[in-house]
Parts: structure tokens; sequence; C-alpha cells
């Protein structure tokens, strides 16, 4: 089973994130810069990635943005994890590509619910 990537560059809240989902059962993958993160996703293909959108080298959008560019990982679900918890942010994250919007400080329960949502088999088309 493909791992999630968890791209954030607070050490600790990478911990937090990853011990909070190995407990559930998730393999975690870790990158604490944009550029990291682009390149774990592109060797590793993770089923999920959560993804801060202020990191240095590259921020979140850029690596967003060239995500949905890549044949095989366009689909990927990105869940964008941020401090930025301003109006018309979660608009701007979506805008660039996210498919959801966690706001740090974060509630664990939120954050298991949006990647239980994401993972889960979409209905088939009719």
């Amino acid at each position: 089973m493909n791992p999630i990537l968890i791209a954030d560059d607070e050490f600790d809240l990478r911990m937090i994130v990853s011990d909070l989902l190995q407990s559930k059962g998730f393999e975690t993958i870790l990158a604490s810069d944009g550029e990291e993160a682009l390149a774990a996703a592109i060797r590793e293909r993770p089923r999920l990635i959560v993804l801060d959108l202020s990191m240095p080298k590259m921020d979140g959008y850029a690596v967003v943005r060239r995500l949905r560019e890549l044949p095989d990982l366009k689909d990927t679900p990105v869940i964008a994890f941020t401090a930025h918890a301003l109006k018309g942010d979660d608009e701007k994250a979506l805008r660039a590509g996210c498919d959801s919007y966690v706001s740090k400080p974060f509630q664990p329960e939120v954050l298991l619910a949006e990647i239980n949502r994401l993972l889960s088999p979409r209905p088939a088309a009719q």
C-alpha cells in the first residue's frame, strides 16, 4: 500500500502527524521542504499528501501545481495543511489544486476525517 506523504518544515509537527497516522495503520514518508516533497511524491507515488503551504525552497502552492502537471500524480489527493487561516485562504489552496484544507493548529479527528474522506472509494459515474 502506498504511503501518505507528510510535507511540513516544522519537525515536531511532521512527527506528530506521522505518529497519528501510523497509530491508525497508515505508512508515512516525510519531507521538510517543497523540493523534498515533490521529489518524494515522484519517487514514492503516495496515496495522499498532507502539504504545508509555507515551506522553504518551494512553497506548497508551487508543489501542488507541479503535481497536477504530472500524469502519474495529477489525481493524488492533496490536503493543504497550513496556518494560513484568513478568509479566502482555503479557496486559494483549492484553486491551486488542493482537494481539501485543514488549518493549523489542527484537531487530529478533523485531519483523520479528511484523509478518510479523500481515500474512500468514490461512487462510479452513471
